[in-house]
């Protein structure tokens, strides 16, 4: 699932090709995706900026907002008008002379588009926690959360109530920066550990926005380009740090991925969905 430097890098690509322009129609062509009625009024309506909430891409125009998730295998596709509507294609923004496609190709379809006028709020969107490279996520905001979170540290990264947009990998990534165990209890973490967790949040994440920017250019197909990554999907390769191979276990809800050696204290856990969490 794209997290949020992937979705940041979208959401700035997607911008800079929409701003301005004018939406003149939207064709459902799946109507699972779409979770709100059209208005009467929806058209026509100037783009006026594309923003982004935790892993949520919103495209703001005029009078409406249209918020859309991709969730696993969504994506967007701005396609001259005279080409073909792709098979997977599940809503199509129409322009003047190109549509933007949103296409899922997986057998379980979740992708979502909400309607809503410019000053209502999404169910979905009102419960999740500050984006944690906004500036009014300080260090003092950041302590107040996790100290008194009984998740365990990658739980908590993930929780998107705790703050908006990191997911699997990038939780792996702010781990293994940090230089702690995925499975401590966030609420005990002491305060140096805390100031170490924090700080490989904002590293980690505008590292991939950099590393992201860089390989997908002004494109819409941002994927998963994540080869920069120095522990997720890196099982039985050696740390960047210790040389120690990296160690991979599953539980029931995700994949982790950690380094024993600077991370666990050299302490491995076997089997993910039957022993007991490193401490």
């Amino acid at each position: 699932m794209p997290e949020l430097p992937e979705l940041e890098v979208l959401r700035e690509n997607l911008e800079n090709r929409l701003k301005d322009r004018v939406l003149r129609e939207l064709r459902i062509r799946k109507p699972y995706i779409q979770k709100t009625p059209q208005p009467d009024d929806l058209f026509p309506q100037k783009v006026t900026a594309v923003s982004r909430r935790g892993k949520y891409i919103i495209i703001d125009a005029e009078r409406n907002r249209f918020i859309i998730h991709l969730m696993l295998s969504g994506r967007m596709k701005l396609r001259s008008s005279s080409d073909p509507v792709l098979k997977s294609t599940a809503a199509v923004f129409v322009f003047c002379d190109s549509f933007l496609q949103l296409t899922e190709e997986a057998r379980l379809k979740r992708m979502s588009l909400w309607i809503v006028v410019s000053d209502v709020k999404v169910d979905d969107i009102k419960p999740l926690g500050p984006e944690p490279l906004s500036p009014d996520f300080t260090p003092e905001r950041f302590s107040s959360i996790i100290s008194t979170s009984r998740q365990r540290l990658k739980s908590f990264l993930v929780n998107q109530r705790n703050m908006a947009g990191i997911g699997n990998a990038y939780a792996d990534e702010i781990c293994w920066e940090a230089g702690l165990s995925p499975f401590r209890q966030a609420s005990k973490l002491t305060g140096e550990e805390i100031e170490r967790v924090y700080a490989a949040i904002g590293k980690v994440l505008r590292e991939g926005i950099s590393q992201i920017r860089r390989a997908a250019g002004d494109s819409l197909d941002i994927g998963e380009k994540r080869g920069f990554m120095k522990v997720h999907r890196r099982k039985d390769e050696p740390c960047p740090r210790c040389g120690k191979p990296i160690a991979w276990v599953s539980t029931t809800s995700r994949n982790t991925y950690y380094c024993p050696g600077c991370q666990t204290g050299g302490k491995v856990l076997k089997d993910g969905r039957r022993s007991r969490f490193l401490k």
